[in-house]
């Protein structure tokens, strides 16, 4: 994501909910994970299988050329909770989380990318899922984002509306990309606009969401979100 400066107080505390804890990891890597085996899958293998955290791990991109790493957010493998109203956009609003989707995982990881330049970053997910739940995730996020118009963050009691499905990118088995405006209101009658973009694609058994903003007040503004096509292609094709 885009390096944030000169945003006050107010808006890096409660406007942008993908402004999550990044400091704690929540993930084992290597020989130490749970389930990790010495001989794992190959980078260029698509699993028939679930994989396992440790594998997750092993295939997400590391600091790479135009990319890096700039932090984790501990991803918990149950379902998640959060519901939208009108409920059947729960799936988007579930794809800007901490647990992807309403699926239950095998093992979920996150990293967010920062942009070495001038570019757009993103944060990302992978999940491990059987064959059926992970075409259940796509079809789920496809169906939301093809009825939904706008929606209300139950939890977080953030709007969103300009729900707008983009052309398909062909990423992986299935893929499904969406533009929308996240919207934050202040007691004073503020409000901010959000420019969001998402990205649910499948390999295999794995779910790869993608996700990024712009900040309002920053140089791009209201500028449509973008994730780099680049980025989610050499995630890819390490799967």
């Amino acid at each position: 994501m885009k390096k944030i400066g000169g945003v006050s107080a107010r808006m890096a505390a409660g406007a942008v909910l993908v402004l999550l804890p990044v400091a704690g990891c929540g993930e084992k890597a290597g020989a130490d994970a749970v389930g990790s085996r010495r001989t794992g899958p190959s980078m260029g293998s698509t699993p028939s299988r679930p994989w396992t955290e440790a594998d997750l791990n092993r295939v997400a991109l590391s600091d790479r050329d135009g990319y890096e790493v700039s932090g984790r957010v501990p991803m918990s493998a149950s379902p998640s909770t959060r519901t939208a109203n009108p409920a059947m956009c729960s799936p988007i609003l579930q794809a800007l989380g901490k647990s992807s989707s309403t699926y239950s995982a095998g093992a979920r990881i996150n990293r967010i990318f920062s942009s070495k330049g001038s570019g757009s970053g993103a944060s990302m997910t992978l999940a491990s899922h059987s064959m059926g739940d992970a075409r259940g995730v796509v079809g789920a996020f496809r169906t939301a984002a093809a009825e939904c118009t706008a929606f209300r963050d139950m939890e977080q009691s953030y709007d969103y509306e300009a729900v707008e499905v983009q052309p398909d990118p062909r990423y992986g088995d299935e893929s499904v990309s969406l533009r929308l405006v996240q919207v934050v209101s202040y007691p004073d009658g503020e409000s901010l606009k959000v420019p969001f973009a998402v990205v649910v694609t499948r390999k295999g058994t794995t779910i790869a969401t993608f996700y990024d903003f712009n900040m309002p007040r920053g140089v791009e503004g209201a500028t449509p979100a973008e994730i780099p096509d680049d980025l989610v292609r050499a995630q890819l094709d390490r799967l």
